[in-house]
């Protein structure tokens, strides 16, 4: 073992016993707000679906083109952006995909044309592509073992309520506006947040894991020092994590060597494959509820305006679900606490699609949005540690665009088909069955990654799993 691999197995123990200090928080608070940013460019699509196709009396094909051209633009930027952010780095292709989705969005209002909205969306959504996963990524390559599932769902509830907005704005737009502005509201508003790129430019610091595969190895030492500074612990260079070296040792050769095509080889194939169709699953519950619940409770009944409002508040009670598995799944394992999510996920959409009482709509939309939606931070995490640095950025573009090409882009779009030919209760029971069968490859063969650090769970050869991978199961 060189002198280099100690000072990196050195650096990342250190950084992996390091509790929460001042300047984490603070990447946190950065991080959600690009998730927030981003969640309301996404989120305008409900309501704009909802109100132009009453306006425009459009045809379910055209609803089913606007409700995934931002997917289909996603699906590329995810698929590009996951290469460019190992090589590049996370920051860079962040400050861009913001900026990016932001001005595109802005001026998507300028036309009153049905196929300018959709380039528009199309082009934005390779901008939300390049950002989507870097959070994540982000607070993988921050946040130590024992508290990382925990902090990634923390902030990403933050996300999934931020969803509220876009509907709070829609709700209020339809109300205080004639339709023919309303839609143009939630546009204006979604470009606005352009300015908080220089926030990230001045203050966001890069990943030290990424940093160290450029072999800049005095920047982690200053940032790594500033850290154990902020959390009262000694400078220890003596500290090595055996589980962390070996994982060096035995990867150190693919060192920057590594391409997409690697995702389909041992051992990374049956990884990603497990990892990606647990997203797919999310995808779909996700895409199916963001796109076309307000459509689909207006025809259970609800105002129109209620109808978005609903969905909204559906978004904060996923929010909840998020802090709830993060915690659990730290605790207890990602696997028994995802297989119990996913399970209590299909009740309550079965719940949507048989239930026809007011009282009873409620509580199935508020238990498939708590373990649905909850799922999602945990789906994206798994994903994440399934790699290592040198491909943690390709393989969970990969997964993303796997994800929501078959969860956002085709299924989003035949969900429209689905609507119009077998009505509520058929697509309410498709998105139910997605969770279950999703779910059981990752019961049977895949790796328990709580309480590791994600060197150990991206290593070629894994070491054994530890103490609180046992889980609920026993």
């Amino acid at each position: 073992m060189s002198n280099s691999k100690m000072v990196e197995a050195n650096l990342l123990s250190r950084l992996d016993r390091l509790p929460i200090t001042r300047s984490i928080v603070g990447i946190m608070v950065m991080l959600v707000i690009a998730w927030i940013v981003e969640a309301f460019d996404i989120g305008v699509v409900g309501q704009t679906v909802l109100i132009l196709k009453e306006l425009w009396n459009l045809d379910p094909s055209s609803v089913g083109l606007l409700g995934t051209s931002s997917t289909v633009g996603v699906v590329i930027g995810v698929y590009f952006a996951g290469r460019l952010m190992d090589k590049y780095g996370r920051k860079k292709v962040l400050l861009i995909g913001v900026a990016w989705f932001c001005f595109f969005t802005l001026i998507g209002v300028v036309f009153p044309n049905l196929y300018w909205i959709v380039a528009m969306r199309f082009i934005a959504g390779l901008g939300e592509g390049a950002v989507f996963p870097i959070p994540y990524l982000l607070i993988s390559e921050f946040v130590g073992a024992k508290r990382r599932g925990t902090v990634v769902c923390w902030l990403n509830a933050g996300l999934c309520a931020a969803y509220v907005l876009p509907n709070l704005v829609g709700a209020w737009a339809i109300s205080t506006f004639p339709l023919d502005f309303a839609w143009r509201v939630a546009f204006i508003v979604g470009g606005i947040p352009i300015v908080f790129v220089i926030l990230y430019k001045l203050w966001l610091p890069e990943s030290p894991r990424w940093l160290l595969q450029q072999g800049r190895i005095e920047e982690v030492r200053k940032l790594v020092h500033k850290l154990e500074d902020e959390a009262g612990l000694a400078h220890d260079e003596k500290i090595v994590n055996q589980g962390i070296l070996q994982s060096l040792q035995s990867d150190g050769s693919k060192k920057n060597k590594v391409g997409i095509a690697d995702l389909f080889k041992k051992p990374y194939l049956s990884r990603s494959l497990i990892a990606w169709g647990l997203y797919t699953a999310t995808m779909i519950c996700w895409y199916a509820m963001l796109v076309y619940a307000p459509t689909i409770f207006s025809t259970k009944g609800f105002a129109m305006e209620n109808a978005v409002l609903f969905t909204g508040i559906m978004m904060v009670i996923g929010g909840i679900g998020e802090v709830v598995i993060g915690y659990l799944s730290d605790k207890y394992g990602r696997k028994p606490v995802y297989f119990f999510f996913s399970i209590f996920a299909a009740v309550g959409l079965v719940g949507l699609a048989q239930v026809t009482s007011f009282t009873g709509l409620v509580v199935a939309g508020f238990i498939a949005a708590f373990f649905g939606f909850g799922t999602l931070p945990v789906a994206k995490i798994y994903m994440a540690e399934q790699y290592p640095t040198s491909m943690r950025g390709a393989g969970s573009g990969m997964g993303e665009a796997v994800g929501r090409l078959f969860g956002g882009v085709l299924v989003a779009y035949y969900i429209s088909y689905i609507l119009a030919a077998g009505g509520v209760k058929a697509v309410f029971w498709f998105v139910a069955a997605t969770f279950v069968v999703f779910v059981i490859p990752m019961m049977l063969w895949g790796q328990e990654t709580a309480g590791r650090s994600v060197e150990e769970t991206g290593a070629t050869a894994p070491a054994g799993l530890p103490e609180q991978s046992k889980g609920l199961l026993g």
